[in-house]
């Protein structure tokens, strides 16, 4: 489960002291590499975060997608029944015109279903990756150290580097050695009486609705 928010996260904490340095002495022979996606590819970790995720959320990922395909499939069938029957300043059939508007609410809220679902996995996968994060810097330090290198740069932001200076086998191992099982469930942050909702449980905003297509 590679995300974008896993290597942003990785690549500013890791590039942080790159950026105290001049880009000469961040980029020289010392620089040492790790290939962050392949570490949460691979990792132990990773894979009990990818499990979890699959058993507690596989039965409703496919539930919601059923119901969204058959919303779509039941809007682009009236509307198709609905394009013969659209004439220039005549209105449709009443009939005609309920189909449409209970097939169209019918898709907004499968759409927003999806939405919904698709906002809590990013909170899980988020969390899940800020843990394997969180293990991974003090590895990769302890790494530097003995190496006796400048920094660490993640693979994914250098054009070119070293083979010799990848540490991503040795930070692999020793995070399996270190970390195997990780949580799902982010921590519930407390909220002082008379306070906004925290951002994300707003309910979701109405999609635009689609508009059967004119002759």
């Amino acid at each position: 489960m590679k995300t974008k928010f896993f290597k942003a996260a990785v690549a500013t904490t890791l590039a942080a002291a790159a950026m105290a340095v001049t880009p000469s002495v961040a980029f020289a022979q010392a620089t040492l590499v790790v290939d962050v996606d392949q570490i949460y590819k691979d990792s132990v970790a990773a894979k009990s975060g990818n499990a979890q995720i699959d058993a507690k959320y596989g039965t409703r990922i496919n539930t919601v997608r059923t119901s969204f395909d058959t919303a779509l499939k039941g809007w682009n069938d009236q509307v198709a029944i609905a394009k013969p029957l659209i004439k220039p300043n005549t209105p449709l059939p009443p009939a005609t015109e309920k189909a449409l508007g209970d097939a169209r609410q019918a898709l907004q809220e499968a759409q927003a279903q999806v939405e919904e679902l698709q906002r809590e996995l990013n909170a899980v996968s988020q969390y899940v990756q800020q843990q394997i994060v969180e293990k991974l810097i003090p590895i990769t330090e302890k790494i530097r150290k003995d190496r006796k290198g400048d920094v660490v740069i993640p693979r994914n932001s250098l054009l070119a580097f070293d083979p010799a200076n990848d540490i991503t086998a040795l930070a692999l191992q020793q995070l399996n050695a270190t970390m195997t099982v990780v949580q799902i469930t982010p921590p519930q942050q407390s909220q002082p009486a008379g306070t906004a909702a925290p951002a994300g449980t707003a309910p979701a905003a109405t999609p635009a609705r689609p508009q059967p297509q004119s002759r």
